[in-house]
């Protein structure tokens, strides 16, 4: 049903690929189970936060670490000077994004799970920068 919405498939394509999936349905059923969901989509986003958002926030920080692990090995075995500087350029424009990931760990550790800090402020008092 989700692939439907995103994809933005029609009302016909979309009964279609219910069907072909195992869930074949009228259309006034699949209209109502469309509406349930965007009715629910507040609910559905604070759930994939709560299950999903630290595991895939730890794997974006070590793929991060572990480029730039790749970058220093490369510049040390790197002999052109232009290449060196380049790998170098490339390891100076990565520590933005690692530096944002690390101040983001540290605001959802000190969050307690009702949002509030460790010190009973709200977390949106902190306003992460974004990285570009």
């Amino acid at each position: 049903m989700v692939t439907c919405m995103v994809t933005r498939l029609t009302i016909e394509q979309s009964l279609k690929h219910m069907k072909q999936q195992g869930f074949p349905m009228s259309q006034s059923t699949f209209s109502r189970m469309k509406r349930t969901l965007k009715k629910n989509e507040l609910k559905r986003l604070h759930h994939i936060a709560a299950i999903g958002l630290e595991p895939q926030h730890l794997k974006r920080l070590e793929t991060l670490e572990n480029l730039e692990r790749l970058m220093w090995e490369n510049y040390h075995k790197e002999k052109a000077h232009y290449r060196k500087v380049w790998i170098l350029n490339q390891i100076k424009e990565l520590q933005p994004y690692i530096s944002t990931y690390y101040e983001t760990t540290k605001a959802v550790m000190m969050t307690k799970p009702d949002g509030t800090r460790q010190d009973n402020t709200s977390i949106s008092e902190d306003i992460v920068p974004a990285v570009e």
